[in-house]
């Protein structure tokens, strides 16, 4: 993943670029990055007005001239927790989708209600982000246990308490996102 979206355009499709022809001799899939999407990952804060949709002109250039095996263009998801509901662009999506031929990857994915996600797979997203999701089910599982078990300190007992509750939810997406028996 190489996430340069915050550089202007021309430098963005630059670094993109070089990080797809160092990567693909070593058959290392690279997914790349066009917009911004509001919120923080990894440390990087996208304030809702410094926000902005992949142009769907620009998203046809940049997967021409970068070649990514993936495309991330923001269309209105968010990281993070979302504190209103999303605006997405299921029109930009599907236009991006069509003339990239690139499969998409969705940024953004927790908090989204089971509609949007059947939709926004249903116009091209293959790849679906939930970080935020699966982070919060790692701790809800530790405290779901330390509730239950307030005097026992067994470090193994805990981690698979959380290991459970991660692996009940990647399950549950699974099964939503129609990804069963696709590996």
């Amino acid at each position: 993943m190489i996430d340069a979206s915050s550089k202007p355009f021309e430098e963005n499709l630059a670094i993109s670029r070089q990080v797809v022809e160092m990567a693909r001799p070593k058959d290392v899939t690279v997914e790349a990055e066009l917009g911004a999407i509001v919120g923080v990952e990894d440390d990087i804060h996208v304030k809702h007005q410094d926000a902005h949709l992949a142009d769907p002109e620009q998203a046809v250039e940049f997967c021409s001239k970068v070649e990514p095996d993936c495309f991330a263009p923001a269309i209105g998801t968010a990281h993070g927790v979302y504190k209103g509901e999303p605006k997405i662009a299921y029109d930009r999506l599907k236009e991006i989708a069509t003339r990239t031929k690139v499969p998409i990857a969705l940024h953004g994915g927790t908090g989204l209600t089971d509609e949007v996600f059947k939709k926004c797979i249903s116009l091209g997203c293959a790849k679906v982000n939930i970080s935020t999701q699966l982070k919060y089910a790692f701790i809800d599982g530790f405290v779901s246990y330390h509730n239950d078990n307030s005097t026992e300190y067994n470090p193994l007992k805990v981690i698979e308490a959380q290991f459970n509750k991660l692996k009940e939810g990647v399950i549950e997406k699974i099964m939503l996102f129609g990804s069963k028996g696709m590996a």
